[in-house]
C-alpha cells in the first residue's frame, strides 16, 4: 500500500467498500460514523482554504502585470474557457438531471431556494460581519471578503510582504492539514460508500453512474469542441493537437496532478507545441494555478447534483451566481489536494443543502478527479498555443506536415 498513490488507494477503499456493502447489507451502516467523520474533516478546513488560497490568489495576480499584454490576454483566456466549462456543465447537469429520482435521501428534505430574489442573492454576497459570515460558512460573503482584501494587498506594494508571508505559511500549513486528513481518506471513503451500497443496494449504480456521465460528457465537450474551435482558430488539425499533447494529457490522468505535469508541458512547450518558452515559462506554471476548466465543470455538477436529490430549485439569476463562483472556487482550489472537494461543501453550505448526497459523489471522486485534471492540462496547452498564435510568435513550422519532433538527444 505504501507504493500505492492517494488517489489509488481511494479507489480500493471505494471498490471494497462496494463488496462489503452488498455482502452485509444495511447493518453495515453502523460504520457510516465514521464516513461521516471524513466529510466534518474536510468541513473543518474549509472556510480556512477558501479565504487564504482566494486572498494570495488575487494578491499574487498583481504580478501579472510584471510580464505585459501576454500574461493578460493569457490570465483573461483561462478565465473565460473556465466560465464556458462551467456553462457547459450547467447543460448537461439540466439535460441528464443525475440526482433526479434518487428519492431515498431527497424525501427527507424537500426545500425551495428559488424565492430568493435576485436583489436579496446580491445583497447577501457583502457580508456585515466576516466572522459571521465564516461561522455560518457563507461562501459569497467569504469569497467577496477574500477578493477585496486580495485586491487591497495587491495594491499596498512591498507593505503586503508582511502579511502576504504570513498568509503564504497558513496556506501551507493548511495544505499539510489536508494531507494529513487526505490519510485518513482510504477508511472514510470505505466506510462511506460501503454505507451507502448496504442501505441502498444497486441503485447507487445508476445514480452514481449517470453523475459520472454527466461530468465526462462535460469534459469531452469542453475538450473536443472548445479546445477544437481554439485550434481550428489557430490552423491547427485537431487530432495532430492530441498527438502532440498526450504524453501531457496521459500524465494529468494516471497523477491527477497538474503541478506534477508541468514538467513536461515546459519541457515540450517548443518541440512540441510551437509555443516560445518565454510564453511557456509562464503559462504552464501560472495555468497550473490559475486555469480549472476541468475543476468547474465538477464543481458545478456536483452542486447540481445534490440540490437535484433534495429538489432545490434555483433561479436563472441564481444560476449566474454559481457559474461565477465555480470560476472563484476552481482558481481558490488549484494545488490544494482535494481543493475542488471543499470548495464544493462550502458551496453547498452556503445554499443550506444537506451534504449526504454529496458524500456519494466523494465516495467515487477519484475516478472525476481523473479527467478533471486531464480537461485543466488540455487546457493550459490550447490556451498558450491560442495567444502565441494571436501574438504572432507561435513556432508554426513545428505544426508543419513534414516536421520532426526531435528526440531528447537533439
Amino acid at each position: 500500500m505504501k507504493k500505492l498513490n492517494n488517489s489509488q488507494r481511494m479507489l480500493i477503499g471505494m471498490a471494497l467498500g462496494l463488496i462489503a456493502g452488498f455482502i452485509v447489507g444495511p447493518k453495515i451502516a453502523v460504520i457510516k460514523p465514521f464516513g461521516t467523520l471524513f466529510v466534518n474533516l474536510l468541513k473543518m478546513i474549509m472556510v480556512p482554504i477558501v479565504m487564504v488560497s482566494i486572498i494570495m490568489s488575487i494578491a499574487n495576480l498583481a504580478d501579472v502585470r510584471k510580464f505585459g499584454r501576454i500574461a493578460v490576454k493569457t490570465f483573461i483566456c483561462y478565465c473565460v474557457t473556465t466560465v464556458i466549462a462551467a456553462c457547459i456543465s450547467l447543460c448537461y447537469v439540466s439535460v441528464i438531471k443525475p440526482g433526479v429520482g434518487f428519492t431515498d435521501l431527497g424525501e427527507a428534505v424537500n426545500r425551495d431556494i428559488s424565492n430568493l430574489s435576485v436583489t436579496d442573492t446580491l445583497m447577501s454576497i457583502v457580508p456585515t460581519n466576516i466572522i459571521t459570515a465564516m461561522g455560518n460558512a457563507h461562501l459569497l460573503s467569504i469569497i467577496f471578503f477574500s477578493i477585496m482584501m486580495g485586491i487591497a494587498l495587491s495594491m499596498i506594494g512591498d507593505k503586503k510582504k508582511p502579511v502576504v508571508e504570513f498568509l503564504d505559511s497558513l496556506q501551507e500549513a493548511i495544505i499539510k492539514m489536508v494531507h494529513i486528513i487526505l490519510l485518513y481518506a482510504p477508511f472514510g471513503v470505505f466506510c462511506l460508500m460501503a454505507s451507502i451500497a448496504g442501505t441502498y443496494g444497486s441503485k447507487i449504480f445508476s445514480t452514481l453512474g449517470k453523475f459520472i456521465l454527466t461530468d465526462y460528457c462535460g469534459f469531452i465537450t469542453q475538450f473536443v469542441v472548445v479546445y477544437g474551435i481554439m485550434m481550428a482558430m489557430c490552423k491547427i488539425p485537431f487530432p495532430k493537437f492530441v498527438s502532440r499533447a498526450k504524453d501531457a494529457l496521459i500524465s494529468a490522468f494516471t497523477t491527477t496532478s497538474s503541478a506534477a505535469t508541468v514538467p513536461i508541458e515546459l519541457q515540450q512547450s517548443e518541440s512540441h507545441y510551437g509555443v516560445p518558452k518565454e510564453v511557456g515559462g509562464f503559462a504552464f506554471p501560472f495555468g497550473s494555478t490559475i486555469n480549472q476548466n476541468g475543476t468547474a465543470i465538477n464543481i458545478t455538477c456536483c452542486v447540481l447534483f445534490s440540490a437535484q436529490v433534495y429538489g432545490f430549485q434555483f433561479t436563472p439569476a441564481q444560476l449566474v451566481v454559481l457559474v461565477f463562483t465555480a470560476l472563484i472556487s476552481s482558481i481558490g482550489c488549484s494545488g490544494i489536494p482535494g481543493g475542488g472537494t471543499v470548495f464544493t461543501l462550502a458551496i453547498l453550505a452556503s445554499y443550506g443543502i444537506p451534504t449526504e448526497a454529496f458524500a456519494m459523489v466523494i465516495a467515487c471522486y477519484t475516478l472525476v478527479d481523473m479527467g478533471s485534471t486531464t480537461m485543466n492540462i488540455g487546457g493550459d496547452i490550447a490556451s498558450a498555443i491560442f495567444v502565441s498564435k494571436s501574438e504572432g510568435i507561435l513556432m508554426e513550422e513545428v505544426w508543419d506536415k513534414d516536421y520532426v519532433i526531435p528526440t531528447e538527444q537533439e
